[in-house]
């Protein structure tokens, strides 16, 4: 956009960032891991996908912390989230940072039969990061220790939201894009005016139920989390320093991945270990603490000695993984959450973060065209949440279902114990093959053509009904 040229729309963007420092490897596991699933990287895309696709619409990021950082954990993308990774021109530099190079290669094992690989690209999240900041043109539009509490929805149809901030200070934009993590405080303060408003019309069932979209919820999982350089890995069974793995049991998943090339070679551990809490309460309790290392491993014995050597981890991590409930909406006015903010799922199918720039993508399609102005900027918002929200709650409640079965938390399997298992009585070659077809089939949505065709389809319906609106006018 020139820089006398007015823009079209004016979009403020509300990210968090995890803190800086320069080496990674001087970290606590607290600093290198305490960080939320995709977080920063919705707000970033869509700042990307803004310069592409809506050139003519001015776009800030507002952060609350004083560096931009290079910490992080593992993230994994799938098939379908590499299509959106080509379309906003981030594959070439992303190959070159990604954990397992060009062989994005997944091995998983339940554990007799043979293992099956499926293609999956992995990350250092910090590293990601760093490449999507670096895409990002207008780097000046990036504002720091810029702590968002709350905003202000316009009175008439053409108005711009007010954005305040802790320092005090108001900015007015079109848009107001919650891009702010699981914990959002853009959600907080939507899903807040959207319940107090219906308490005022006396709704006061509907507004107890929109409140409760404020919290996230507990999934009923805890994930022991470790770093550990891949020149310590001992294993000789799985080419773990190009590959990546999966071993599942009754109630327990481990994962371990590279997420990281050169000479910092860095292999992610996660343990995911199903609690007895039940899942959609409220978890009390910090969600990520320093354990023992006899604490993490304890839930692994007598497991493979692949394995033994995987948990070769001096310092630990324990993560409560919490979710997003399905929200009735992501849009109220000129406010709109993406990511995590909207959908924070469970881990199980690697979709969280692909979600999130899903989002970003069709947004910035959305407002990019043309004849989007403030107008008709309601319809716009419309369309995204119609084509987003039920294909983002589906994709979220089949990973919680791909989690139930790789950990063999279904119903069916109950009655299979340790004792059962270790006599070789537990489950049998049909019945591993049978929860394997089902965890393959909950997988479908991630079939490759659809996602640009998602796209596509967005940008015709908003078309058709800005069509509509004008011919209803003109009548």
């Amino acid at each position: 956009m020139a820089i006398d040229q007015t823009p079209r729309l004016t979009v403020a963007i509300v990210c968090v960032f995890s803190f800086a420092s320069d080496s990674l490897l001087s970290l606590t596991v607290s600093d290198i891991l305490d960080t939320y699933s995709g977080a920063g990287l919705g707000g970033l895309a869509l700042a990307i996908a803004l310069e592409k696709y809506a050139p003519d619409v001015a776009f800030d990021i507002y952060d609350a912390v004083a560096e931009l950082s290079t910490a992080g954990a593992g993230i994994g993308m799938q098939p379908r989230t590499w299509l959106t990774i080509k379309e906003l021109g981030l594959e070439d530099a992303l190959l070159k940072i990604a954990g397992n190079g060009d062989k994005p290669t997944y091995y998983y094992s339940m554990p007799d039969p043979p293992s099956s690989a499926h293609h999956f690209a992995t990350f250092h999240r910090s590293e990601l990061q760093k490449v999507f900041l670096e895409h990002i043109r207008a780097k000046d539009r990036l504002h720091l220790s810029k702590r968002f509490v709350s905003y202000t929805q316009p009175v008439g149809p053409e108005g711009q939201v007010q954005v305040h901030f802790a320092d005090g200070t108001s900015v007015t934009c079109d848009v107001l894009v919650g891009g702010d993590g699981i914990k959002s405080r853009v959600r907080s303060a939507l899903y807040t005016q959207l319940s107090d408003a219906a308490q005022a019309r006396g709704r006061y069932e509907q507004a107890e139920e929109l409140r409760s979209c404020i919290a996230p919820v507990f999934s009923g999982l805890v994930v022991y989390r470790g770093v550990i350089t891949r020149g310590d890995y001992k294993g000789k069974e799985r080419p773990l320093n190009d590959s990546n793995f999966m071993m599942v049991s009754l109630a327990l998943h481990l994962v371990a991945y590279p997420i990281m090339q050169g000479s910092k070679r860095l292999l992610n551990i996660s343990a995911i270990v199903t609690t007895p809490q039940e899942p959609g309460t409220l978890y009390r309790g910090p969600w990520t603490v320093d354990v023992t290392r006899e604490e993490a491993t304890s839930f692994f014995s007598g497991w493979e000695p692949e394995v033994e050597d995987i948990l070769e981890v001096h310092t630990w991590n324990r993560w409560a993984v919490n979710m997003v409930k399905d929200l009735p909406t992501f849009v109220s006015g000129g406010v709109v959450l993406l990511g995590d903010a909207a959908h924070a799922m469970t881990m199980h199918q690697g979709a969280g973060a692909g979600q999130g720039l899903e989002d970003a993508t069709m947004l910035a399609r959305l407002l990019g065209e043309p004849t989007v102005n403030r107008a008709a900027l309601p319809l716009a918002l419309k369309v995204y949440d119609e084509e987003r929200r039920p294909l983002v709650q589906q994709v979220a409640a089949r990973s919680f279902q791909s989690g139930n079965l790789q950990m063999f938390n279904v119903p069916e399997l109950f009655e299979v114990t340790e004792e059962l298992s270790a006599s070789g009585e537990g489950l049998s070659a049909e019945q591993l093959r049978k929860v394997g077809d089902d965890i393959e089939r909950l997988k479908e949505w991630q079939k490759v053509a659809s996602v640009v065709n998602a796209h596509e389809v967005a940008v015709q319906k908003l078309k058709e009904e800005l069509a509509e609106k004008h011919s209803a006018f003109q009548t």
